[in-house]
């Protein structure tokens, strides 16, 4: 092109100005050759692209340059392409943490803020448009060593450009939520996770709250999901107690969506525990323990001990408990929130205040006369509570003596804002987050006072407390709720209580209670008190209690025949029941507060009186003048389900106030149906508190045809949504062939004994029964401190009622591993067969001094009828659970068969009596996977150096290696064969060469009740004599505590140091090797079977000399010498 000179006339051009680019961009192409020297600047290494955003955003906001054409003043040069390609795509490899125009902008905050929100969304999404070819998949992970852009941007406050992103991205910004660093932590993980930057970028909790709130809700299920490189996921971070240290009610209520939107998806990931084995509850609870710990060791290595002003604003409350944390029980930490605790004064009906009408009101001792219903009083025990105070697990508050008038309707406060004292703190459930105000104020510190004395006045301190930790604890329980309230309850124990707690407490907890099979509510208040051992979570997940006998108030007790019960299913007019109340009473003493699900079985006429059913709740009928100080605090109850037709809904909403789900029970009569849905009815239920969701109404026609009670059920559901504005569903569940037609719970038991009084005892039982009384006579052993020996039975369950207390001596609780059946638990204190009832017996009448923990597993009919099959994934959680609970002892009273080739397996429960039957199931990837999870579970056992006994196989086909436990650890297990009466090896046992001893097995006696007139029944099989063995083994043992610590308070008195022999001894009898010895040395020049113990020539010797001693120091004296028999040869 030839050049031009000046004076060239330009007059040509003039006309062709239409046809030519815009003047900015022939502007742009004429100075081409001024700017190229900024395009090398630019494309070179002289500028950092710091400096690049810096200019592009500069240029912007002042306007010298536009983003692109149609945006801005049309005399404004657009923003150079190289400059929009260059930022886009270049990445500054001299800092690592900002690699990228988007972590550069996240940082600018000034710059960034002052840009108008279109230029902004203009850039940004420039950017995002171009990183990695666009937003990546939500899978995708960021696996280098660079900062997520948007953790840049909170690190630095940039909220605006959080909040650009977000809306430039639009439904795709959950995929960026889930971006991964090379942590693998998500930006919700930085959300919650307090990590060092925090610290040192002066963390500013309010705006990071504010994401909180918006962006949580935005993240995908699988972000909530994602684990990093611990294991944790955001929910993990979120229980930190220092992250919940001071936070507001929306923080809670940001975490509890996070919680419900998340739960699902971290089941199918499998990422519910980080990587030690902590769900996001125990974790929360771990941190705090460390903290303490750390806080300890400082305080230790400075010789300065912190105040507990200082300790307290680390890690809570002052008054936790020092030992590892293992769930809500383990630290009682920050206190709860500053609530009112009013007394009830109720007058009339739901909401309607009235004067107290003439009839003397119902109260608790009324109610409560007669044999059958002598309840304690509900008074804290006298002595001493085995845990500490700061591990108390209890779950309310004391009396207190405020006394408010409250009418009926707004009893939902009663039951939301009762505060918990420190040492007693409970969980909650979420439905006591959100109450009305209560009509009084009532201090903390005045009702830890009314608990604890003088001693814990410092009312300042805990009051701020409870502020300060009020998220902690409501985010816990509502956590803790979930758990209980949707998974089974070995899945819920295992997320709510730690595996790794050394001490193994916490695990046998209750988590729910069902009282299927018992008859009389004395029986289940015995029951309760049983399985008190184990305590019982202040949530359960449901309480199923069954039609009881029904006695008249000041009746004499007497057991009840057939006769009794008919005849009182046909007295239509005697007077209503009140045995119940003695039931809920005990639930309230074991520290009960919730209840998820309720279901009583009270359609037998006479049903429960509503003033029973609402002591029974509340504590306080609602008719009441004024609660009295012995009227104890409310349960509350999440699901209703009392099965009384034609229940007055003003009684539900007294009872159950924050009751979300009732099923009402209607037997056809219309003024019924119109009571419930009129305004004082379900409305008024559902008004009250706002937490109604569901009604469904089991309905039978009465005496109106079925299209009529269609006709009217129709306009109830009609009714009940307008009044509510659809915000309650109703559910109708049409029963024409009854009200209460096959709604019996519970399952027909098989009874596995014969009676034969003619049948005499073996002499080898007679022996250790003589022993066991003459240990009895000991008049200092119920004082000992010995520990006793924990033994694990893993059998079918017990019938608890039906266990052998020996005057209160036996502890038992237990856990149950079997799943869900038609929506109810299969609890450990309920046996199929009654099975592992007789075992226990068997177990405890050797030896009654023993720590018995019941662990149930799944079993169902065999295929023959002969007996019962378990399963190998059951029996495997089973072992692993002993194992957890650090137990001494297992006992297996089954055999699965696992033949290597083809892999088939038959798991019949029990050696004998309980029948030997057996289906050869079809090897299949899933049954092969248990088989290895149970020999993985028996080698977990035998390394731990547990001792476990396990009963042959009464089928003379079968082979000692061919079937589990036993194939696995020979070496490791003691197995078991059955005798005859007169110790003759049973012919029925198989393969003699391995079984290791013979117990009786043959026609055992049931020790004898002296007080029951029922026969003696008696007992068949190898199953039988594992359990005899067990509980020698877990004897001998405890015998050689028993001298360890008479010896050791001997040498104390008399002022001698070091300990006794008797200490090494009891711990080598834990040993395999050991043991075995010590039942070698059970012997009788008499007696030439070897592996049949002559028991009658040691402990029954034994037993009449120590019975013959002149005193007690003789006796100790005697025992001692039986004790060194049994040790002889065995060596360190």
């Amino acid at each position: 092109m030839d050049n031009i000179s000046i004076d060239d006339d330009f007059g040509d051009l003039d006309n062709l100005i239409d046809d030519e680019p815009h003047p900015q961009i022939l502007d742009y192409r004429t100075r081409s050759a001024e700017q190229s020297e900024e395009e090398k600047k630019w494309r070179g290494s002289d500028l950092e692209l710091h400096d690049q955003c810096a200019d592009v955003l500069q240029n912007l906001t002042s306007k010298r340059r536009r983003w692109e054409l149609g945006t801005g003043p049309e005399d404004t040069p657009v923003l150079e392409e190289y400059k929009k390609e260059i930022i886009a795509t270049r990445r500054e490899s001299r800092d690592h943490s900002a690699p990228t125009a988007l972590h550069i902008l996240a940082r600018l905050k000034g710059p960034f803020s002052e840009a108008p929100k279109d230029i902004q969304c203009q850039v940004v999404g420039h950017l995002l448009a171009h990183m990695d070819g666009g937003v990546r998949d939500a899978g995708t992970a960021n696996t280098g060593k660079e900062d997520l852009f948007l953790l840049v941007a909170l690190k630095y406050r940039n909220y605006d450009f959080i909040e650009c992103v977000e809306k430039c991205r639009g439904e795709k910004f959950s995929a960026l939520l889930h971006l991964q660093d090379g942590e693998g932590k998500n930006y919700i993980h930085h959300l919650f996770d307090l990590s060092d930057w925090k610290k040192k970028h002066s963390f500013d909790q309010k705006g990071v709250l504010r994401l909180v709130q918006e962006l949580v809700p935005k993240a995908l299920p699988e972000t909530l999901a994602t684990a990093d490189k611990s294991g944790n996921t955001p929910l993990h971070y979120a229980l930190d107690f220092r992250q919940c240290h001071n936070k507001p009610p929306e923080y809670v209520e940001a975490v509890k969506k996070m919680i419900l939107a998340g739960d699902d998806a971290m089941k199918k990931k499998r990422t519910l525990f980080n990587k030690n084995q902590e769900s996001p509850l125990i974790y929360s609870f771990n941190r705090v323990e460390e903290a303490r710990q750390k806080k300890t060791a400082s305080q230790s290595k400075n010789a300065a001990p912190a105040t507990a002003q200082s300790l307290e604003e680390e890690i809570g409350s002052k008054n936790a408990a020092t030992r590892l944390a293992v769930g809500p029980r383990s630290w009682n930490g920050p206190p709860v929130e500053k609530g009112d605790r009013p007394l009830r004064t109720v007058k009339g009906p739901v909401g309607i205040p009235k004067e107290p009408i003439a009839k003397e009101p119902t109260t608790r001792e009324q109610m409560t006369k007669g044999p059958v219903a002598k309840a304690p009083a509900m008074k804290e025990p006298t002595k001493a509570d085995p845990r500490t105070e700061g591990d108390r697990f209890p779950g309310g508050p004391a009396d207190s003596a405020a006394k408010p008038t409250m009418s009926r309707a707004n009893t939902a406060a009663l039951i939301t804002h009762l505060p918990l004292s420190q040492g007693e703190r409970q969980i909650q459930s979420p439905t006591q987050a959100k109450a009305p105000p209560t009509a009084s104020k009532v201090t903390l510190s005045k009702e830890i006072n009314a608990e604890k004395g003088p001693e814990s006045a410092n009312s300042t301190n805990q009051e701020k407390d409870a502020l300060r930790w009020r998220a902690l604890t409501q985010i816990r329980d509502f956590i803790t709720t979930h758990y209980i309230r949707t998974r089974p309850d070995m899945e819920a124990r295992d997320l709510v209580f730690s595996k790794r707690n050394p001490l193994g407490k916490e695990l046998n907890m209750n988590l729910f209670f069902d009282a299927r099979e018992q008859q009389e509510a004395r029986k289940i208040v015995d029951l309760l008190g049983r399985m008190s051992v184990g305590g019982f979570h202040g949530t359960l997940a449901y309480v199923y209690l069954p039609a009881i006998v029904h006695i008249p108030t000041g009746a004499p007790f007497a057991k009840p025949t057939a006769a009794d019960r008919t005849r009182q299913a046909k007295n239509k007019n005697a007077m209503g029941r009140e045995g119940l109340i003695q039931v809920f009473d005990k639930l309230y003493e074991l520290k009960v507060r919730n209840i998820l699900r309720l279901y009583v079985e009270d359609w037998q006429a006479p049903s429960h009186t509503d003033a029973a059913i609402e002591v029974a709740l509340q504590g306080i009928d609602s008719l009441a003048i004024e609660r009295k100080p012995e009227d104890r605090r409310p349960i509350a109850v999440e699901t209703w389900d009392w099965r009384k037709p034609d229940l007055s809904i003003e009684v539900i909403a007294f009872a159950a106030p924050t009751v979300e789900h009732v099923n009402l029970y209607w037997s056809g009569n219309q003024a019924v149906l119109r009571a419930w849905n009129c305004k004082e009815g379900i409305p008024k239920l559902f008004a009250s508190g706002k937490r109604l969701k569901t009604v469904i109404i089991h309905a039978s026609p009465g005496l109106e045809n079925p299209s009529r009670m269609v006709a009217m059920l129709s306009r109830f559901e009609r009714d009940i949504s307008k009044e509510t504005n659809g915000k309650v569903k109703v559910k109708i569940d049409h029963r024409m062939d009854g009200l209460f037609t096959n709604m019996k719970a519970g399952e027909d038991t098989t009874d596995l004994t014969g009676d034969d009084p003619t049948k005499r005892q073996h002499a080898w039982v007679n022996a250790m029964d003589s022993f066991r009384k003459a240990l009895s006579s000991f008049p200092s052993l119920k004082d000992t401190k010995a520990q006793r020996l924990k033994l694990a039975l893993v059998d079918d369950g017990i019938n608890l009622g039906n266990l052998d207390m020996y005057n209160g001596i036996v502890n038992v609780t237990g856990l149950s591993f079997c799943s869900q059946e038609s929506g109810s638990e299969r609890p450990w204190h309920f046996s199929s067969t009654g099975h592992g009832t007789i075992l226990a017996n068997m177990i405890v009448r050797v030896n009654p001094w023993v720590e018995l923990y019941v662990i149930r597993v799944q079993d169902e009919a065999s295929r023959s009828g002969a007996g019962r099959n378990i399963f190998a994934r059951s029996a495997a959680k089973a072992i692993e659970a002993a194992v957890d609970l650090q137990v001494d002892i297992i006992s297996m009273s089954w055999t699965i068969k696992n033949k290597a080739a083809g892999g088939a397996h038959a798991a019949p429960m029990g050696g004998g009596g309980g029948g030997v039957g057996g289906r050869a199931a079809t090897a299949t990837t899933g049954e092969a996977y248990d088989i290895r999870a149970l020999e993985r579970a028996i080698d977990l056992a035998a390394g731990k150096g547990i001792l476990m006994f396990c009963s042959a196989s009464d089928d003379i086909q079968a082979g000692a290696m061919d079937t589990l436990p036993y194939q696995k650890q020979p070496g490791a297990i003691f197995r078991i064969g059955a005798a005859l009466p007169m110790g003759q090896r049973d012919p029925q046992s198989e393969d003699v060469r391995n079984i290791d001893y013979y117990f009786p097995g043959n026609q055992v006696a049931e020790a004898k009740n002296p007080r029951s007139a029922e026969p003696v029944k008696y007992h068949d099989g190898s199953s039988v004599g594992t359990a005899l063995a067990a509980g020698l083994a877990s004897l001998i043992i405890y015998c050689a505590r028993l001298m360890e610590y008479h010896k050791a308070e001997k040498r104390e008195r008399n002022g001698v140091r070091g300990s006794t022999p008797y200490a090494s001894l009891a711990e080598r009898l834990k040993h395999h090797r050991s043991m075995k010895q010590a039942l070698d040395n059970i012997k009788s020049s008499k007696w030439e079977d070897p592996k049949y113990l002559p028991v009658w020539d040691v402990f029954g010797n034994r037993a009449d000399w120590i019975k013959d001693a002149l005193n007690e120091e003789e006796k100790w004296e005697r025992l001692g010498k039986l004790v060194d028999q049994l040790g002889v040869g065995i060596e360190d």
